[in-house]
């Protein structure tokens, strides 16, 4: 990708911190990971503490304690660990995925299966222009309410398209390493073959609240340095 096109994008002012809280993305991560649980069992925690424990320690050449039981013991050692690894969410993003991938086969193959084949027909027909959706008042308030609970990047950027889809630019985003691990895993492959992103994910669950309306996501660009994602109706 060009400076020129890079240029293309709307950028927000940076946020006032470098990363977001810590504390408050993996409480947040432990939300979905509890409702995993309920699907898999005792099972899933097990691998996951696990998974992430090895994650963190490869980063940090250090090995962790081998009293660590439950999730909660998890998340209190991942923060005690932010001066070593200023991002210990990605441990636990890499864990999720990679005990997904254990017990099913796939990443989200069940949970996400519906995902499949809806991307072929996006912007077709659907686009955000043709059924009144005001994007950037939308994107200007998502980005406004990640900041003030401290969850946002530093940097971050839209773009909208003829089609009525949005691109996503992030030019560092803070999930990258897991990113990167699990991409070396070949574990972060949705179950039609694209790239999974957290933050896409989440950000479709943001916007099909907002509009009332399905959406999907595409990695467009991945570490780049940047990430660009793209959004549409299904």
């Amino acid at each position: 990708m060009t400076d020129d096109k890079v240029s293309d994008f709307k950028m927000f002012e940076n946020a006032p911190y470098e990363l977001p809280d810590a504390k408050t993305l993996i409480d947040a991560h432990l939300v979905g990971i509890r409702a995993q649980e309920k699907l898999f069992g005792p099972v899933f925690p097990t691998r996951l503490i696990k998974y992430a424990l090895h994650f963190l320690a490869q980063r940090i050449g250090e090995e962790p304690p081998g009293d660590i039981k439950t999730i909660e013991q998890l998340a209190e050692y991942l923060l005690s660990k932010t001066d070593k690894y200023p991002t210990p969410y990605c441990s636990l993003m890499y864990a999720q995925y990679k005990t997904e991938n254990d017990l099913q086969g796939q990443t989200g193959a069940a949970t996400r299966v519906a995902e499949m084949g809806f991307h072929r027909g996006f912007g077709k027909g659907t686009g955000g222009k043709e059924i009144e959706i005001d994007l950037d008042d939308i994107v200007t308030k998502l980005y406004q309410s990640a900041i003030e609970i401290k969850l946002s990047p530093k940097e971050f950027g839209y773009k909208k398209n003829e089609d009525g889809s949005v691109d996503f630019l992030l030019p560092n985003c803070y999930y990258k390493d897991g990113c990167r691990q699990g991409i070396a895993e070949k574990i972060l492959k949705r179950p039609d073959g694209r790239m999974h992103c957290n933050l896409g994910s989440s950000l479709c669950q943001y916007l099909k609240v907002v509009t009332g309306y399905e959406w999907d996501y595409e990695c467009i660009e991945f570490d780049k340095p940047h990430c660009i994602t793209r959004f549409y109706l299904v």
